[in-house]
């Protein structure tokens, strides 16, 4: 699925519409003043200090907000705007409007300096909050479309009636050699479905349950192929529980089903494997499969693995990394997501 990106989506120009309009509103009162190329230049110089001031409160202040630090918060957003005011105090009395000290006092001024700094400061950030807002509806809506077109591909691509069919034909052999056997594939193949059909709908989910869904997927896998297909999979996870940290679901499986998909060989080794690691919050999967014959190769169309990259870049764009390597009989694809913590 290919996405246009609008002019309007471009962050850029949302910083130059923002800056544009607070300018406006800014200096409307003003603007019989600025008769001339110099008085626009003071305009826009004063108006620069509070905007920066705003950016610097967006990035380096309101965190401490978003993470209940109410009481230094207050501290350091005061502290600030007493700097912003000393800032604009000597541009607006000594440049901008050299003769205001002769109209008002000293401490009018910084009142009237200190004032504006607080509605213009407020009123640029819930301009950035609402362009926040509306950033993570549209990217919550993006995902919603990627992640339907992707459970709509699993549900055929992996767990289409042929597949189930040959599950259940391995289920019935198994009942008859190894009965004892049965009662757990079947609490896999299960749980497989309504992890697909309930928590893969989700936005997040734990880590553990994403594992969880690709163990029951692996077992199948081993069930249905493990005869004539070396399958090894392994997770280390490094000091720190995956029950912790939270994922997109349903992003690793394409890659796995891939492995087993395009890794059919009689002529060669048949192989799959898998490794999962937790480097602190950094997820490290590493998938390495035999290149399939071929006389048994199935036409792939990409259409896998452009999806996952285009969700990984709505999702996770510039804490992912996802490399492929070809060789002659193998095929390797390592994937890195820096993760949040639950």
């Amino acid at each position: 699925m290919a996405y246009t990106i609008n002019w309007f989506n471009k962050r850029y120009l949302q910083e130059i519409g923002i800056f544009a309009a607070m300018f406006i509103l800014t200096m409307v009162n003003q603007w019989f003043q600025l008769d001339s190329f110099n008085a626009i230049i003071k305009g826009l110089v004063f108006f620069v200090i509070l905007y920066a001031q705003a950016k610097f409160h967006w990035h380096f202040i309101l965190p401490l907000f978003w993470n209940r630090k109410y009481g230094t918060y207050a501290i350091v957003t005061f502290g600030a705007l007493l700097i912003g005011t000393l800032v604009l105090f000597p541009v607006d009395c000594f440049w901008i409007e050299p003769d205001i000290l002769q109209q008002e006092s000293v401490m009018s001024v910084l009142l009237y300096h200190f004032v504006i700094s607080i509605a213009s400061i407020s009123t640029i950030m819930f301009l950035f909050l609402i362009r926040q807002h509306a950033s993570q509806i549209r990217k919550r809506t993006e995902d919603k479309l990627l992640l339907a077109e992707m459970n709509i591909r699993l549900l055929h691509a992996q767990l289409n009636p042929h597949f189930l069919f040959n599950m259940f034909n391995n289920l019935y052999g198994v009942s008859l050699a190894e009965p004892e056997r049965v009662p757990d594939l079947i609490l896999k193949l299960s749980n497989l479905i309504r992890y697909q059909l309930e928590d893969g709908r989700r936005p997040l989910v734990a880590l553990q349950a994403e594992i969880a869904f690709i163990e029951n997927y692996i077992a199948i896998e081993k069930e249905r192929i493990g005869k004539r297909c070396e399958i090894s999979y392994a997770v280390q996870q490094g000091g720190l529980e995956p029950d912790k940290l939270s994922i997109a679901p349903l992003i690793l499986i394409t890659l796995i089903e891939n492995a087993f998909k395009h890794s059919i060989t009689i002529t060669r080794k048949w192989y799959v494997h898998i490794n999962i690691q937790l480097e602190q919050r950094t997820l490290i999967v590493d998938i390495v499969n035999s290149l399939g014959d071929e006389a048994l190769k199935r036409d792939s169309t990409g259409i896998g693995l452009a999806t996952i990259r285009e969700r990984l870049e709505l999702l996770y764009a510039g804490n992912y990394q996802l490399d492929t390597f070809q060789h002659e009989s193998e095929f390797r694809v390592v994937l890195k997501i820096l993760l949040n913590h639950q």
